[in-house]
């Protein structure tokens, strides 16, 4: 998975560098302010986020799986199998609640009222989504490349 440096992150990483490759003494004014050019013009470079991988994860809910695709820099989730697929979520909590709204309900034929069935299960409303084990794509998707972070 691949994250998004943080401004202090960056900062420490130009810190580091300019330290090392300075002339100057570690306490002198000169090379504070290298250190700060520098950190200035790393926070300005963008980072394309479509060259963060889409990561295959899967939910199964009353012996249904569903499998989908989630993408870290967002924190969005898209489906990609069953009545939901092809469809977009801003995060795992929506995709499960789309999951659960779209997935039939299984009536046993032979419920007594003082039993607890599937239909009835409030202890676990919704789902977990979890990573798939083979970690082969649902659908083709085009493969992408790591940022490269200097």
């Amino acid at each position: 998975m691949f994250i998004t440096p943080s401004p202090s992150a960056v900062i420490a990483a130009e810190l580091h560098r300019v330290f090392v490759s300075s002339p100057h003494a570690a306490d002198s004014l000169e090379l504070w302010l290298a250190v700060a050019a520098e950190a200035e013009r790393a926070l300005g470079v963008f980072v394309p986020p479509a060259l963060v991988p889409w990561v295959p994860i899967f939910v199964r809910y009353r012996l249904l799986r569903t499998e989908g695709e989630f993408f870290p820099f967002t924190g969005s989730t898209r489906i990609m199998t069953g009545p939901l697929a092809g469809t977009t979520y801003t995060s795992l909590d929506h995709a499960a609640h789309a999951v659960v709204g779209a997935t039939p309900v299984a009536l046993p034929p032979f419920a007594r009222r003082d039993e607890v069935t599937d239909t009835t299960d409030v202890r676990r409303p919704l789902p977990s989504w979890r990573f798939r084990a083979t970690g082969t794509q649902a659908a083709k998707t085009p493969r992408t490349v790591p940022p490269l972070l200097s």
